[in-house]
């Protein structure tokens, strides 16, 4: 405005028609409008510019991207190609390894063959040694319940100054269908003659924590059945320390083989 406002002053100073001025105001206001559009034009450039210059960096990022990826590829694949050689290899191994069990499993199937005929011929003479061995336990247990018979007698009598009636293995039912007692018979305290005292044992050599517990659960059924007191004891040639605490904190007699009562 300040350049047209000059033209305006320079042109009236010069007395230039009125229709000149117009046309020259007119191609004035088209030059600035010109350079308006020109200055817009540049505005956009620039603004193309910088997108174009910010495209660039994203493609060059891609692009870095990119070769970062193909190198890692790279790496995968060396390290495959390694993997299957590595498994080619032990593949080789696994097969030779084969091979030798093969021969190997050929000669085993001729020891197992012999070893099948030793076991036949050694389970032969297993089952008649058990069998012996059965006849012999069951010979002992009678020696046994016929020595405890004799001792726990002598020993009731002495030491507690009993009558002892007659003792023997006998077979009850008391609740849990038939089952055995060692030991068994009446006695009588002259001291107390009315009251009946039944004698009720175990006959074992060397008792475990869970024959007593069997012969503890056997007493409660007696109680239930036998009117009367029970003397309950265990006759045996030995007993370990912890066997023998169970058996004195169930309130059970032992009656040791060299006669101790205890």
């Amino acid at each position: 405005m300040e350049v047209l406002e000059r033209v305006a002053t320079q042109v009236r100073a010069a007395s230039v028609p009125r229709e000149d001025f117009q046309e020259l105001r007119e191609m004035v206001a088209q030059l600035a409008a010109a350079q308006v559009r020109s200055e817009e034009r540049w505005v956009r450039i620039e603004a193309l510019l910088e997108q174009l210059l910010t495209a660039q960096t994203r493609q060059e990022e891609q692009i870095r991207e990119l070769a970062a990826g193909q190198a890692r590829q790279e790496e995968r694949l060396a390290r495959i190609e390694a993997g299957w050689e590595e498994l080619a290899a032990a593949q080789a191994r696994q097969e030779e390894r084969i091979s030798r069990l093969e021969v190997l499993t050929e000669e085993h199937g001729r020891e197992l063959s012999e070893i099948r005929t030793i076991l036949g011929e050694t389970n032969r003479k297993v089952d008649i040694l058990a069998k012996q061995v059965g006849a012999l336990s069951h010979r002992l247990g009678g020696d046994l319940e016929d020595v405890a018979y004799t001792v726990i007698y002598a020993v009731l009598k002495r030491e507690l100054g009993w009558e002892v009636g007659p003792l023997a293995r006998v077979w009850v039912n008391w609740g849990k269908g038939k089952e055995e007692v060692n030991v068994f018979g009446q006695a009588q305290d002259p001291a107390r003659p009315e009251q009946t005292i039944w004698i009720m044992g175990e006959a074992k050599f060397n008792p475990t924590l869970r024959e007593v517990k069997r012969f503890k659960a056997k007493l409660e059924r007696a109680r239930k059945h036998l009117v009367g007191e029970i003397f309950p004891v265990i006759f045996c040639y030995r007993m370990r320390p912890e066997v023998r605490r169970a058996v004195e904190e169930a309130g059970i007699r032992i009656v040791f083989s060299f006669g101790q009562l205890v």
